[in-house]
């Protein structure tokens, strides 16, 4: 049986209309569909860069167990000539 979340992107027209085709390899066959549409960026709410107002700020240090580990030391090569 036919049961799966498939998660994709698409653009609309100028006219509003969001064109959906998914290849779900079942021929001829009734299925039930169900759209939930996000708006993955309102217009007004991107800063002058293009990424969302407040993105850095809810993010910055949000991961405070990530610490870069030691790099050690780079080796002594001998001057080009």
């Amino acid at each position: 049986m036919l049961n799966e979340t498939i998660e994709t992107r698409g653009h609309t027209t100028r006219e509003g209309v969001l064109n959906l085709s998914v290849n779900l390899g079942v021929p001829n066959a009734d299925v039930a569909v169900v759209v939930q549409v996000r708006s993955l960026s309102a217009a007004g709410e991107l800063d002058s860069n293009g990424w969302p107002k407040g993105f850095f700020e809810l993010i910055a240090g949000s991961m405070p167990e990530l610490r870069r580990a030691p790099q050690g030391r780079i080796e002594e090569r001998l001057p080009l000539e």
